[in-house]
C-alpha cells in the first residue's frame, strides 16, 4: 500500500514540553507513487470503520488490508455495537469490514503520535510519548509486528529522552523529529536519524534545534523546544522541518528550516523566511506552527498553523510555498486565513489541498471570532484551490468542532481524517474520532482553463441599437478580425446591464445587479445564470458554532468586490487571479478568484506600476498579451503581459479607424 504525509497534531496545554507536540507520517526516498486522485474526494464518509470512544486520534497509517490508529484514547467500539474493546492508544481494524482486529493489541503505556510502515512487510513503528510497549522498555520509538503487536526486539530501545512527534523514512534511514536532547545516550537536539532495520543511530541528520520561539525567559509560554512536524519530498532530496525552535545549527530559522538530504549528509539549506518570525497568542502557546506536507509533484509544500490571527502574520493561516524558491526572505504564494481559527492539519492531493483544525470560515483575512467579508462557511475541513488557498466546492464539514481535526492522510483511494469528536457533518454521519472519505462520489473540481488566440472574440451588451445582443467575431491576436456573427439569446438576458464577463472552464462569469453571475457556455448556448453566493450555506447558516457571540452560526459574508461590480468597466481570469478595472481608476485590480465554489478572494491587490486604465472599456489576456478597449475611441490595443503585470507599450490593433470594428460593450472576453 503506497502511502501519503499523514498529519496530526495533540491537544495544547500551554505550559508544559507536552504541549506542543504533533503526529505525522511520511514516506519518501525512493519517492512513493502519486495518489493520482482526478477529483476531490466524496462528501460521504465511508461506513466501513469502528468507532473510537474517548481521546483524540494523532496517527493514522494503512497497512493495505488493515489500518494502524493512534492517540491518546483508551476503547473502541465495532460499528453497530455498545460494547467497548479496550485498546489503550493504538489499535488496528480490518480495512474491508471496519471490525477490531483482535489480534493487534499491544500494550503501550502513554501516548502514540506516530505510526509508520517498517522497514520489512509486516513490521510498524510506534513514535510517540510511551516508555513502555508490552512491559518492555522502549522509549518513545518502536518497532512492532503487524500480525500481533508484539515487539521487533532485533530493533533496539534508543531511550530518547523526549517526546517523538514525527517520523520519515527516507530510502534505509530513519529520520526522528521530536523534543529531545539524546538519542541513544548521543546527543541530539530535536532530530536525528538511524539505520532504519538496526535502529543504530548515525551522524547524517544531526541539525540541531535551539530556542524557544515565543517564551524569552520571562513571558510567555514555556514549552519543549524542538521538531513538532516533518515533511519530505516526493523525490527525497529536501526536508521541511516545523517545531519550537527559533535557530537550526545557530542560524535564525524561526519555526521552519528548510534541509538537504544528501547522499551522505543531511545539511541546513540557505532557505529561509522570515514570516514565522512574529509571535503570536504568546501567553498561550510557544510555537504555533503545526502541520506541513508537500504537493504530490514535490513543487509545493504547505504549512498550516494557530496562534490566534494578527494583521498581517501567518497566524491562524495556511500558506503556499514554492519548493524552488531561494533566499532568505522567501515569501509565500497565497495566504489562506481563518479569521481566528486553528489549523491542525495538511494533506495534499493533485486536485485540492485538505486542511483540517476547528475553524468556522475560509477566506477571512481581517476578521477576528468573526465572519467578515468573503467568508465563506467550512466547519473543520474544507478542500482548497492549490493555485490560490480558496476553498472548493466541497463542504461536508464536520459539527461539533471539538479540538478539531488532528489528522489527514491521504492516499490512493481517499483521505483518512483522525479527530476527536463523533460526527461528520451537522450530527449527520458518526464516525467517532477516525473517518474515511473515499473518491467515489467526488468530482473533479471545476476546470480553471482559458481560451486563447486565435479564437473568438465575444461582445455582450451594447449602448444602442440591439443594446441586449450578443455577437462573436474571430481574431488572431493581431491586426485580422472577422466579421460579427450573431450568437443566440434565447431567454432575453438584459445584457446591456451586465458589468464586464470572463469564460473560465466551460463557463461564462459576468457581473450584473450587484453580483457575480455564472452560466454554462459552449460558444452557441447559454445555460441557465445562476447568481454565484458561496458565502451562504442552506445547510450551515442556520447551524449555531459553539463559538463567538451567543448564537453565532456558521453565516458567511458576502465579499467586498460585490459593491464593486457597479463601477466594473473590465474583468478576465488567469492562474487563478480574476483581474478588473474600474471607473475612471488608473490601477489594474486584482482578486484570488475559484472557478470551482465561485468564492471571490478577501483581499484585494492592485498589480504594481499598472497605469492607464482609467479608459477602459473592457480587458481580457490571451497568452503573453493582455488587451484592452479605448471606452471614448472604441479600440482595441495591447501590450505584453509578463508574470502577471502589462510590460511595454500599448499598441492599437485594431479600431472604428483601423479596420472598421468598434469594440465598445458592455461585456468582452475570449471564449470557446
Amino acid at each position: 500500500m503506497v502511502r501519503f504525509p499523514a498529519l496530526g497534531r495533540r491537544p495544547l496545554a500551554a505550559l508544559t514540553a507536552a504541549a506542543l507536540t504533533v503526529s505525522g507520517i511520511l514516506v519518501a526516498g525512493p519517492a512513493p507513487a502519486a495518489p493520482n486522485h482526478t477529483t476531490v474526494v466524496g462528501a460521504v464518509p465511508s461506513s466501513l470503520t469502528p468507532n473510537i470512544v474517548d481521546g483524540t486520534v494523532f496517527a493514522i497509517h494503512d497497512a493495505g488490508s488493515k489500518v494502524v490508529v493512534g492517540g491518546s484514547f483508551t476503547g473502541v467500539q465495532n460499528r453497530n455495537s455498545d460494547v467497548t474493546i479496550a485498546r489503550k492508544y493504538v489499535l488496528a481494524f480490518d480495512k474491508a469490514t471496519g471490525q477490531v482486529d483482535t489480534a493487534f493489541a499491544p500494550v503501550v503505556d502513554s501516548e502514540v503520535y506516530d505510526i509508520l510502515a517498517g522497514p520489512t512487510a509486516g513490521t510498524v513503528y510506534l513514535a510517540g510519548k510511551f516508555n513502555t510497549v508490552n512491559g518492555t522498555s522502549r522509549r518513545k520509538l518502536a518497532l512492532l509486528n503487524l500480525a500481533n503487536g508484539s515487539v521487533v526486539t532485533s530493533f533496539p530501545n534508543l531511550n530518547f529522552n523526549g517526546l517523538v512527534n514525527d517520523i520519515a523514512k527516507v530510502g534505509s534511514r530513519l529520520l526522528v523529529g521530536g523534543i529531545f536532547t539524546t538519542a541513544a545516550t548521543q546527543p541530539r537536539n530535536g532530530l536525528a536519524s538511524l539505520d532504519a532495520v538496526t535502529g543504530v543511530v548515525d551522524n547524517y541528520l544531526t541539525a540541531s534545534l535551539t530556542g524557544h520561539h515565543n517564551y524569552d525567559g520571562i513571558s510567555g509560554a514555556s514549552a519543549g523546544v524542538g521538531a513538532e512536524k516533518m515533511a519530505v519530498s516526493p523525490d527525497g532530496t529536501q526536508l521541511v522541518v516545523i517545531g519550537n525552535f527559533k535557530k537550526a545549527n545557530g542560524v535564525l530559522h524561526d519555526q521552519v528550516v528548510r534541509i538537504t538530504l544528501g547522499g551522505s549528509a543531511a545539511t541546513v539549506s540557505s532557505w529561509n523566511t522570515n514570516r514565522y518570525e512574529p509571535r503570536c497568542a504568546y501567553k498561550s502557546f510557544d510555537s504555533y506552527v503545526r502541520d506541513v506536507s508537500f504537493s504530490p509533484n514535490g513543487s509545493y509544500f504547505v504549512i498550516v498553523t494557530t496562534g490566534t490571527a494578527y494583521a498581517g502574520t501567518l497566524c491562524d493561516a495556511a500558506a503556499r510555498w514554492e519548493t524552488s524558491s531561494t533566499g532568505t526572505t522567501v515569501q509565500p504564494t497565497w495566504v489562506a486565513y481563518t479569521g481566528g481559527d486553528t489549523f491542525l492539519s495538511v494533506g495534499i492531493t493533485e486536485q485540492a489541498v485538505y486542511v483540517g483544525g476547528h475553524f468556522r470560515w475560509l477566506n477571512n483575512t481581517s476578521a477576528t471570532n468573526s465572519a467578515y467579508p468573503g467568508a465563506v462557511a467550512r466547519p473543520s475541513i474544507a478542500a482548497l484551490d492549490p493555485l490560490n488557498g480558496l476553498p472548493l466546492s466541497w463542504n461536508p464539514g464536520r459539527h461539533p468542532r471539538g479540538y478539531g481535526v488532528a489528522e489527514l492522510l491521504v492516499t490512493p483511494q481517499g483521505i483518512w481524517l483522525g479527530s476527536d469528536q463523533p460526527w461528520i457533518g451537522n450530527f449527520q454521519y458518526r464516525r467517532e474520532r477516525i473517518a474515511f472519505f473515499p473518491l467515489s462520489g467526488g468530482a473533479a473540481p471545476h476546470s480553471t482553463a482559458t481560451a486563447t488566440l486565435p479564437g473568438r472574440v465575444y461582445q455582450a451588451g451594447f449602448s444602442s441599437g440591439s443594446v441586449n445582443a450578443v455577437q462573436r467575431r474571430s481574431y488572431d491576436g493581431t491586426s485580422a478580425v472577422g466579421a460579427a456573427t450573431p450568437v443566440a439569446n434565447p431567454d432575453g438576458t438584459t445584457w446591456s446591464t451586465a458589468k464586464s464577463a470572463f469564460w473560465a472552464g466551460g463557463t461564462l462569469f459576468y457581473g450584473m445587479s450587484g453580483a457575480l453571475w455564472r452560466r454554462t457556455f459552449d460558444g452557441t448556448t447559454f445555460g441557465k445564470p445562476t447568481r454565484v453566493d458561496p458565502y451562504h450555506d442552506a445547510l450551515w447558516d442556520t447551524v449555531v458554532t459553539g463559538s463567538g457571540p451567543e448564537g453565532q452560526t456558521y453565516a458567511g459574508n458576502t465579499v467586498s468586490f460585490y459593491p464593486e461590480i457597479a463601477n466594473m468597466t473590465g474583468m478576465f481570469y488567469t492562474n487563478g487571479r480574476l483581474y478588473y478595472t474600474l471607473t475612471g481608476q488608473n490601477g489594474l485590480f486584482w482578486r484570488w478568484f475559484n472557478p470551482d465554489s465561485g468564492t471571490v478572494g478577501a483581499d484585494k491587490f492592485t498589480v504594481a506600476g499598472a497605469t492607464g486604465f482609467a479608459d477602459s472599456g473592457g480587458v481580457f489576456v490571451a497568452g503573453s498579451r493582455i488587451y484592452m478597449v479605448s471606452r471614448s475611441l472604441g479600440n482595441l490595443s495591447s501590450a505584453n503581459w509578463v508574470n502577471g503585470a502589462p510590460s511595454g507599450s500599448w499598441t492599437v490593433r485594431s479600431g472604428p479607424a483601423q479596420g472598421g470594428v468598434d469594440w465598445r460593450t458592455k461585456a468582452i472576453f475570449v471564449g470557446p
